[in-house]
């Protein structure tokens, strides 16, 4: 069981928990859930644990009693390992690079509609654009080309708001996807 690989494998080390997991840089909660069997490191840190061990993945991995690992199976498992960490690291990168993008589309959009609002000239015209018969006051005749529709004289608040927020969370978009 690996809980029980940790633990022996940290005992014969000379470590105590809160050493493994500076070493690991986490926190020592971490390597107690680990040995007790309540989470499982994930595939980098299992790596990590094993050189911190001076162990294998596959000894750690291995079920109680068959330690004992041939060499060509342990390094079978450390490519298969690494293959597998590879394309994890690319779709991570692929999927951080999409969430950049729609950030900054959504940071365009956010910019261009605050703009539309709070400038007088760009809202005005815009205004007439969306501004439709229902919504607006007619001044003239009702029907026809004399009809004269007239908007609001400020910016709408709620768009306002809304576009507010969406600059402020595309902010955020950008700040969290950036390369570390």
């Amino acid at each position: 069981m690996l809980s029980d690989n940790i633990k022996r494998l940290r005992s014969a080390a000379g470590l105590s928990q809160e050493e493994l997991a500076r070493k690991l840089h986490v926190v020592r909660q971490t390597v107690s859930k680990w040995e007790k069997g309540l989470s499982v490191p994930d595939a980098d840190m299992l790596i990590a644990l094993a050189r911190a061990l001076g162990s294998s993945p596959a000894a750690l991995l291995a079920p109680e009693g068959e330690q004992e690992v041939e060499a060509a199976q342990a390094d079978d498992l450390a490519e298969r390992l690494e293959e597998l960490n590879a394309k994890l690291a690319e779709q991570l990168e692929k999927n951080r690079r999409l969430r950049r993008a729609l950030s900054i589309a959504a940071l365009a959009a956010a910019c261009l509609g605050l703009l539309i609002q709070l400038l007088p000239r760009p809202h005005g015209f815009f205004a007439g654009l969306y501004l439709s018969r229902a919504a607006g006051s007619i001044i003239g005749g009702a029907d026809g080309p004399t009809a004269i529709y007239v908007g609001g004289s400020g910016p709408n608040w709620g768009a306002l708001l809304i576009l507010s927020a969406l600059f402020i969370l595309s902010i955020l978009g950008l700040v969290k996807t950036r390369r570390r």
